[in-house]
């Protein structure tokens, strides 16, 4: 628990001492929790680094995914689903470098903060969450049409297999 931070200590009646420690999720945590799934992609072009503009307005560099109002619990490995069921963002998708060193996902409360949060740079696909799906409640159902620009958009670019992809939750 090297680099854990100390955030609360309580004493407890019958003498025990409760303890709630705090630690970075990004990095050697990540490393170890992270699925097996998740494996090192070669990079094949570097893209817009952050904070430049993208090479051109319809070139896509992220994704937001608007999620308010859906109940959505953030996690470390969030999937993002079709009306049918299929995995249109998840583990498969992401390199395990960009996942350790910065989460699969970035969380935001507000929509517009998302859109400019540099994870997603300069011109991100912004969709609606429609529900929740799986056990935990993290996983996010959108629209088979935003599915398939997502699916397109993908195919040319890696801002998928770097994690930028935004979620805003209430």
């Amino acid at each position: 628990m090297r680099g854990a931070r100390e955030v609360n200590v309580e004493y407890m009646s019958d003498g025990t001492v409760e303890v709630i420690m705090e630690i970075s999720m990004y990095g050697g945590f990540s490393q170890v929790l992270l699925p097996d799934t998740i494996m090192d992609v070669p990079m094949e072009s570097p893209g817009a680094a952050p904070g430049e503009a993208a090479p051109s307005s319809a070139v896509l560099t992220g994704l937001v995914v608007d999620a308010r109002g859906l109940g959505v619990r953030p996690a470390m490995a969030p999937k993002i689903l079709d009306e049918s069921g299929q995995e249109v963002y998840g583990s498969a998708f992401v390199s395990r470098e960009f996942a350790v060193q910065q989460g699969m996902s970035g969380y935001a409360k507000d929509l517009g903060a998302a859109k400019q949060n540099q994870r997603v740079t300069a011109n991100p696909l912004v969709v609606k969450g429609l529900r929740v799906d799986g056990p935990g409640q993290c996983d996010i159902v959108i629209s088979n049409t935003d599915a398939v620009r997502l699916r397109n958009s993908a195919a040319d670019l890696s801002f998928l297999e770097k994690c930028r992809v935004m979620i805003v939750v209430d």
